[in-house]
């Protein structure tokens, strides 16, 4: 619960609004950034933001296989998600 309070902050807070609006282009994206130890794709650098987003993408860099089961409700399926790890592929996590 904790986890998906600090996330929803983050993703309310953040820094840096752009991130990745078409669906083709982010599954692009996506499969560009697949890690080859765990199969599941990389998140941004913490260090690319500022207070709840860093911390937010931090413990989504420690927790991808955590996140990747989890539903994400801000309704960005319709950019190509499909689990709340791929909101922080691209700067989605930060606003």
């Amino acid at each position: 619960m904790f986890l998906t309070f600090t996330l929803s902050l983050a993703m309310a807070n953040g820094d840096h609004p752009s991130q990745v609006t078409d669906p083709k282009e982010f599954k692009i994206l996506k499969e560009k950034s697949i890690d080859p130890k765990t199969g599941l794709p990389k998140t941004l650098d913490p260090n690319l933001f500022k207070g709840k987003a860093k911390q937010a993408y931090q413990i989504a860099q420690e927790i991808p296989e955590v996140l990747a089961k989890m539903p994400c409700f801000c309704e960005c399926e319709a950019f190509g998600h499909e689990n709340l790890l791929d909101c922080f592929v691209d700067r989605h996590g930060a606003g």
